[in-house]
């Protein structure tokens, strides 16, 4: 019996590849944590739709463009543990990565490429700054744009597509291979339908509705276990003998420990007697 592998893995962002939500962390800052976190909770809860709130969250917190830039930073201090480890060892077993975010796309553009994902692969919110605020003719000569308030949204790729189910099927249209999308929210639950097989993210957050109903939970803090959904055991020819060996080991240990859980009885079965056929000889695997 053979383990379904995926050629394709598309992660979210916020609470998933980090370990923040970005805009309830610009939202803090402008003094409305509160009202924004809980409509953001409510669309990850399901109980509203994501792309509803995009323009009320922005429009409540009207974040400059240098705020927004500056949101890399806290991205970058909160990478979810073993996530650019993960990514590369991915690319190295010829894995093709994604991001499709409801977060901002231009701290996630910057992020997701230093991790080695492909501009093209990102897809996110974008927005529009009030070009002709204050100081305006300074921006315009290429100075001082850090002050640009936010103006709106723009009808970005998520919206245009009816969510993020429509923005994955566009981003693997005409690519052969399964598909595996890891993320925490019940917006990436209704998009699982878009791909093989959805892995609920509960690492850093848990959100009931993704709880009861994703087929594959990943309940650890590192994303290593995603490394043997992903490919399978032949992850272990693939890494053997270089730096992602440790990597991979943590990845075995952890689903050891019962991080992963299957809602779906008969994935997690196959899955297990693939892995225990497997790993039988786990001294020679790891030597």
């Amino acid at each position: 019996m053979r383990w379904y592998t995926y050629d394709h893995v598309i992660f979210d962002f916020d609470s998933t590849l980090s370990g923040i939500e970005g805009i309830d962390v610009l939202a803090d800052k402008a003094g409305v944590g509160e009202k924004v976190s809980q409509l953001t909770q409510q669309a990850m809860d399901g109980k509203t739709e994501l792309e509803s709130v995009y323009e009320q969250r922005l429009s409540t917190i009207r974040p400059t463009r240098g705020q927004i830039r500056a949101l890399k930073e806290q991205y970058r201090k909160h990478l979810t543990e073993d996530a650019r480890e993960v990514i590369s060892a991915l690319h190295l077993l010829g894995i093709e990565t994604y991001i499709v975010s409801g977060g901002l796309l231009e701290p996630i553009v910057e992020i997701g490429t230093g991790l080695g994902i492909p501009i093209k692969n990102i897809k996110a919110v974008e927005i529009q700054y009030d070009e002709f605020s204050g100081e305006w003719w300074l921006a315009q000569n290429g100075r001082n744009d850090r002050d640009q308030p936010f103006l709106k949204s723009n009808q970005t790729a998520l919206e245009k597509t009816h969510g993020k189910a429509g923005v994955i099927e566009q981003l693997l249209c005409g690519k052969r291979g399964r598909s595996l999308l890891v993320g925490d929210g019940a917006s990436d639950l209704v998009a699982g339908c878009a791909v093989d097989l959805f892995v609920g993210y509960t690492g850093i957050v848990e959100r009931e509705r993704v709880v009861t109903s994703a087929p594959v939970l990943l309940k650890s803090r590192s994303l290593a276990p995603v490394i043997v959904l992903s490919a399978g055991l032949r992850a272990i020819d693939g890494v053997e003998g270089n730096r992602f060996q440790t990597l991979f080991r943590k990845a075995f240990e952890l689903i050891d420990a019962g991080m992963l859980q299957f809602n779906d009885r008969n994935l997690g079965d196959r899955f297990k007697r693939v892995l225990k056929g497997g790993t039988e000889n786990e001294e020679k695997i790891f030597s």
